[in-house]
């Protein structure tokens, strides 16, 4: 029988999806703004220099050969330097061909850019909840690239597989992007931000709790049943699953069922109790009470909001791909 590592198994059950963006020449000065999205983005810097301001944070600065992750897709201006005039993606790319976007130019007729740009869509992220105290991620990553480590050959081969678009072109940049995706995740301890579900993944005793909560999150789950399959006693499991994932093996029990239920929200028109009866709670006000916990909305806002009647939202521009020259 083979054998399937945990980070695998879990990964493969959200189905994550990461898309590269065409091609646009940008030179400098040139700048873009982008509202927030309903997935993460990315933005890698091949060469060249640009900057990148979220509201409510000082602007960040790029060097070459590095990438920086919107976890949440806040909406941010990315520009080659502080001050430039941006112009909305959406009123650059929308309705436009991707033969159209290729020849297009962004900018003055200064140094060139080279910026690869993408959207992430993961559940586990975009639907978990965003407080650090409950294993949100910061609003913006950034990762250097070493030269020559894995990271920088997978974005060098992606890079160069959308350049070329040769035959067999949409299987290479679906696997490549997948090697991308995990190789981001594998490097998050390195940057201090490891959610709980993450950590938990990586201990061999808590792992089979997290995939067995993620197969049957509706169970009435015990804190003695969760911590038979830990192969641990009682006490010794609440220690370790407190002291690994922050928090006890319930409340994260609650959490998961919230996460089930704010992607149901976004994904499907169920009730409020019908979603409450999918993810295990005993009631709508249940479900309410505990949503309320871990998103600081209820669930009819939740679902409002994602559908646009909150702060303006877009979604991936399916005719964009790579921003580069």
């Amino acid at each position: 029988m083979h054998f399937q590592d945990p980070l695998s198994q879990f990964i493969r059950h959200l189905s994550p999806q990461v898309e590269v963006f065409a091609q646009v020449g940008l030179r400098e000065p040139w700048g873009m703004a982008e509202t927030q999205l309903d997935c993460g983005a990315f933005s890698y810097l091949r060469s060249g220099r640009c900057v990148v301001e979220v509201e409510g944070q000082a602007p960040i600065h790029l060097r070459a050969g590095q990438v920086i992750l919107l976890p949440y897709g806040c909406a941010h201006r990315i520009m080659s330097e502080p001050g430039v005039p941006c112009q909305s993606v959406s009123e650059l790319f929308d309705h436009q061909t991707p033969e159209a976007i290729r020849q297009m130019n962004i900018g003055g007729d200064g140094a060139p850019c080279q910026l690869m740009c993408g959207n992430i869509r993961f559940s586990m992220v975009q639907h978990w909840g965003q407080d650090p105290k409950i294993g949100g991620m910061p609003n913006t990553i950034v990762v250097d690239i070493d030269p020559g480590d894995r990271l920088e050959n997978y974005l060098t081969w992606i890079y160069q597989e959308n350049l070329q678009q040769d035959a067999g072109h949409d299987l290479a940049m679906k696997h490549l992007l997948e090697l991308f995706f995990l190789e981001m995740l594998r490097g998050l301890n390195t940057l201090a931000i490891n959610p709980s579900w993450l950590r938990a993944l990586h201990d061999r005793h808590l792992a089979r709790v997290i995939l067995a909560i993620q197969d049957n999150f509706a169970r009435e789950w015990t804190v003695e049943e969760l911590a038979s399959l830990a192969a641990l006693s009682r006490s010794s499991f609440a220690e370790r699953f407190k002291r690994v994932a922050g928090t006890a093996p319930l409340q994260f029990l609650r959490q998961w069922r919230c996460f089930v239920a704010a992607e149901r929200l976004v994904t499907t028109s169920d009730s409020v109790q019908q979603i409450a009866q999918y993810c295990g709670f005993q009631s709508s006000d249940v479900l309410i009470r505990n949503f309320k916990q871990f998103h600081q909305s209820t669930p009819k806002q939740y679902r409002l909001a994602a559908q646009g009647s909150g702060p303006e939202k877009s979604t991936i521009h399916p005719a964009l791909s790579m921003i580069s020259r």
